[in-house]
């Protein structure tokens, strides 16, 4: 099927008004939102493509309402051949909400046709010049007659230039087909981690004399091995920072850069990724492990996803699993994210269906779930041999009833039967399958890491949150934080991994491990506490070339050496040795004063309608960054464009045109409406302006 992108020239009705919006959209109130767009195509059959639906939403064409898509879940909504009459497209969202990834048009002008995210390839063995994979087409249409079709791929390379061609004769009668065709590659590039080489196949469906639909994806060439290195990384949620829940490829791209430069090799979602998200990972040669569902039949917080799952398992993990499969990025499903279903409880009997049908619609790639300790029931804790009068006190001696009789092995053996590697975030036995260790905290990374070397059947571990996040009021800190800077945990994790080197971190006596700031200066004379973060095994802390003392790192204190320093001005540096041969140093100096603001950005060209990150700095005489300064500053844009977000690593500013600035840091992010330039002015009291020209072509 064809596809058109419908981002623009939505309109958007509600409380305050009619108003022109492109998503990814939010809406600013409560209340009904009504979303409506024209189009003129015209189609014998269509689908409307909805991801990112916060709360729950109609879809409508023509007048008539088709669907309804909740809970964020992806869903694809049959038109029929509603398309034509007024060419209108709408979408009613209840309590405000909004689209936060995007709407996609699919459509033929036949009614035998190719099925949105019909095209799959998969890879059977790579050697060192050709390949062999197998290209399978799913057709579908209500003409019921007997008649001969013909289906031709192409595939095409990175550099546009055509690989192979081949063509498959069928007899079709109406209702699905899956099309196979094995296809000998004489020159194929694998998709690599650290070459992640992209191919895109076409594909005409024809009658002889007739096209009939055409269709086209992108893929990569997988070699069998998917877990060559250990998997090192994070789970992520679908916030992106200053964003919010906005899924943009640009924001995307910042979140996804800024953990690979920690050394991250694989990301967990709960919940499946946005196409930008995915696009992202492809290019980047990131290792994905999706978890479909969030939840199935129980409610969760905030989620909608819960409703009429119990009618459409089999449809939302199908669009689910098409959506991902050609993404050579995505290496594992995972069913449930500790699901009750997962210990047996109601529900539980569409675990079978759901996983067989991922494996249904594509079995080349491992199916998990993700296991999690639940607060028992009192039936279960009987069923499971405890005594009456142990089963008493709050959630935490319930759960500890629980373990003592091997309560999460038994309840979730069932579900652990059916998959193929399990995901782990709690003590739980691991059995004898391959898993992950997920949702490591700081203070359980050393063990998370340590953990490998140990157990062959350990994939890799994943932390628990990979970029901090607003939570009902509060923040979730992860491993960047909301301008994609690494904190000091992702800093921890990254030196762990062998990934990043020395840092110093500097806070009060008793914080806890990853706590403080790496900045050298306090009150004269007031005592610190310094923390030294490294791989090598003794640290030597010199204050202005004056040794303070040494201390034990290494394995036997997770990697860091603790000292409790007089502050004084002027240079602290941490000399770290490893075998008795120095490893490495930092350094940290006692920052100047303040005296410019400096405008950085990736480019200085963009598209309309992208993102355009402007990072916004305090330099000192220098041109040092100022790591303790902190204020307000004044943020004037000139050109066709919209400030989408202004903020700090402690989340989104509170004024429009006020940036406040922390430690030195601040993030502005515009969109450009229009070509043009744009000219941004950031100024600060007492402080040589920073201005910045960006061009939108």
């Amino acid at each position: 099927m064809k596809v058109l992108e419908l981002t623009k020239q939505w309109q958007c009705v509600n409380e305050r008004g009619r108003s022109s919006v492109v998503f990814p959209y939010v809406s600013p109130c409560f209340g009904r939102v009504d979303l409506s767009v024209f189009t003129d195509v015209t189609a014998a059959r269509a689908f409307l493509d909805v991801d990112g639906v916060n709360g729950i939403a109609d879809v409508y064409a023509g007048g008539e309402c088709y669907g309804i898509v909740s809970g964020g879940c992806r869903k694809l909504v049959d038109l029929g051949g509603a398309l034509g009459a007024d060419g209108m497209i709408g979408l009613s969202l209840e309590d405000g909400g909004g689209v936060t990834r995007g709407v996609k048009l699919h459509y033929s002008d036949s009614r035998t046709y190719i099925r949105p995210y019909g095209l799959f390839v998969k890879t059977k063995s790579v050697d060192g010049q050709g390949a062999e994979i197998v290209i399978e087409a799913e057709i579908d249409g209500d003409e019921y007659e007997k008649r001969r079709l013909s289906v031709e791929f192409s595939i095409i390379n990175a550099r546009g230039k055509r690989s192979c061609r081949k063509k498959k004769n069928f007899v079709y009668t109406g209702g699905e087909k899956t099309v196979a065709l094995p296809v000998k590659m004489r020159r194929a590039y694998p998709y690599l981690s650290d070459q992640p080489y992209m191919y895109t196949l076409k594909a005409v469906l024809s009658d002889g004399d007739n096209v009939l639909d055409e269709s086209e994806t992108v893929f990569g060439i997988v070699p069998a091995r998917r877990y060559d290195v250990p998997l090192f990384g994070t789970t992520l949620s679908h916030s992106n920072g200053l964003l919010g829940e906005i899924s943009h490829k640009d924001a995307e791209r910042r979140k996804l850069s800024a953990l690979r430069d920690l050394g991250y090799n694989c990301v967990r979602y709960v919940g499946c990724p946005s196409d930008s998200a995915l696009r992202v990972a492809d290019e980047l040669g990131l290792k994905v492990v999706v978890d479909i569902f969030d939840n199935w039949t129980y409610p969760r917080e905030g989620s909608f996803s819960h409703i009429a799952f119990a009618y459409e398992a089999e449809e939302r993990t199908a669009t689910a699993v098409r959506c991902l499969r050609n993404h050579p990025c995505v290496i594992a499903y995972s069913v449930a994210n500790g699901n009750e279903e997962t210990y047996g409880r109601r529900g539980c009997e569409y675990a079978e269906t759901v996983v067989d049908t991922v494996r249904g619609c594509d079995g080349s790639r491992p199916v998990g779930c993700t296991f999690k300790k639940l607060v028992p029931t009192r039936g279960e804790l009987l069923a499971c041999g405890v005594r009456k009068s142990d089963i008493k006190g709050n959630d935490a001696a319930l759960v500890k009833a629980g373990d003592e009789a091997g309560l999460p092995e038994k309840l979730t053996a069932r579900m652990a039967d059916m998959t193929d590697i399990s995901l782990y975030c709690d003590e739980i036995a691991k059995g004898d399958k391959p898993y992950i260790r997920i949702e490591s905290s700081a203070e359980t990374a050393f063990s998370a890491v340590e953990e490998k070397e140990d157990n062959e059947n350990m994939l890799g571990s994943l932390s628990a949150n990979g970029m901090d996040r607003s939570e009902r009021g509060f923040t979730v800190s992860g491993d960047v934080d909301f301008t994609c800077l690494p904190s000091p945990a992702g800093l921890y994790r990254s030196m762990l991994g062998g990934n990043g080197g020395t840092f110093m971190l500097i806070g009060q006596q008793g914080a806890g491990l990853t706590e403080g700031r790496a900045c050298w200066k306090a009150a004269e004379g007031e005592t610190v506490n310094v923390k030294v973060f490294t791989r090598g095994d003794v640290v030597a802390l010199y204050l202005n070339g004056y040794l303070v003392g040494r201390r034990l790192a290494g394995k036997v204190n997770k990697h860091y050496a603790s000292f409790d320093v007089e502050y004084h001005g002027g240079t602290l540096e941490a000399v770290t040795f490893l075998r008795g041969r120095e490893y490495d140093r930092a350094t940290l100096v006692t920052p100047a004063a303040a005296a410019s603001i400096k405008l950085l950005t990736g480019s200085r060209k963009i598209s309309a309608d992208d993102l355009c990150y402007v990072d916004v700095w305090v330099l000192d005489g220098n041109g040092e960054p100022v790591a303790d300064y902190c204020g307000d500053f004044t943020v004037k844009c000139e050109g066709d464009c919209e400030t989408v977000a202004i903020g700090n690593e402690y989340g989104s500013c509170a004024e429009e045109e006020v940036c406040t600035v922390v430690n030195g840091h601040a993030l502005i992010v515009l969109r450009a409406r229009e070509a043009g330039k744009i000219t941004l002015k950031v100024t600060g009291q007492g402080l040589t302006y920073g201005r910045l020209t960006v061009t939108a072509v």
